[in-house]
């Protein structure tokens, strides 16, 4: 993601209804895999994705990750990482809200 729009999308990450937004599109994403993302606090997402993610299996993460569209060369770079859940849980969180974000401004358009 170019680094001006991150920044676009992480400043819109702290507007509470772009929030609620996002989050559900993540319920969305997460429910279609079979995952049951539960995160009743907009501040808790990213700990809500990790812990969701934690008991995961592979196959079910790189299904998870390919409806998200999180490019494999990223969920591949990142699984040999000690901070794998951590750091995954981040790229997911700003995947959805790029979704979300590109929503809107197509939408003004």
């Amino acid at each position: 993601m170019a680094q001006e729009l991150q920044e676009q999308v992480k400043q819109a990450l702290s507007d509470q209804a772009f929030r609620a937004e996002t989050l559900v599109q993540l319920q969305k994403d997460f429910q279609r895999c079979g995952l049951e993302l539960i995160s009743n606090e907009l501040l808790e997402l990213l700990p809500s994705i990790e812990e969701c993610i934690k008991p995961v299996s592979t196959p079910q993460l790189q299904q998870l990750i390919y409806l998200i569209d999180v490019p494999e060369s990223i969920f591949l770079s990142l699984l040999r990482k000690d901070s794998f859940h951590q750091e995954l849980s981040e790229v997911i969180l700003m995947r959805e809200a790029l979704k979300v974000y590109l929503r809107h401004k197509f939408s003004e358009q």
